[in-house]
C-alpha cells in the first residue's frame, strides 16, 4: 500500500476531479506548485430539485470571489487572507490557518439548468452554490 487516498464512487455519484490523487482537475493549472494556493473544502447534498455544493472560503472576501460556471466544470477563486497584514510589524508565532489564495475546479453535475444557478456567499465563509435539475421530459 503506498498510501495514496483512494477516491471510490458509488452509483449515481456526482465525481469531483479527474486524474490521479494530488495532480488534479481542483487547482487550475496556473496554480498547481504554487506557494500559498489553498485548495477548500467542499461539501454536496442532493435534494428533489437540486444539486448544492458548500466550498468553505473561511475569511474570504465576497466582493473579490470568482466563480465561473459553465457546463462542464465549475471553477471557485479568492484571495484567502492573512491576518497579520493587518498588524504592522506582526509575526507568527503559530499559524494552521492557510493564506494565500483558494482555488477549486469541480465538475458541474449533469442534468442541471446552469442558466437558473444561485450563489449566495454568506458571513461565515460559506459559498452555496444552487444546481436546479432539469425537469424530466415527459
Amino acid at each position: 500500500m503506498n498510501g495514496d487516498p483512494v477516491i471510490q464512487e458509488e452509483q449515481n455519484s456526482y465525481p469531483l476531479m479527474s486524474g490521479g490523487p494530488y495532480m488534479t482537475s481542483a487547482m487550475p493549472n496556473t496554480l498547481i506548485g504554487q506557494k500559498g494556493t489553498v485548495i477548500p473544502r467542499v461539501n454536496i447534498i442532493e435534494t428533489d430539485s437540486s444539486i448544492i455544493y458548500y466550498c468553505d472560503l473561511a475569511g474570504a472576501d465576497g466582493s473579490k470571489l470568482n466563480l465561473e460556471i459553465s457546463k462542464f466544470e465549475t471553477a471557485i477563486n479568492a484571495p484567502a487572507p492573512n491576518p497579520a497584514e493587518k498588524h504592522p510589524n506582526a509575526r507568527y508565532i503559530y499559524q494552521e490557518r492557510p493564506n494565500g489564495y483558494y482555488a477549486r475546479i469541480l465538475v458541474t453535475p449533469a442534468n442541471v439548468s446552469i442558466d437558473e444557478v444561485e450563489a449566495n456567499f454568506n458571513n461565515s465563509g460559506i459559498l452555496e452554490i444552487i444546481f436546479p435539475k432539469l425537469s424530466p421530459k415527459s
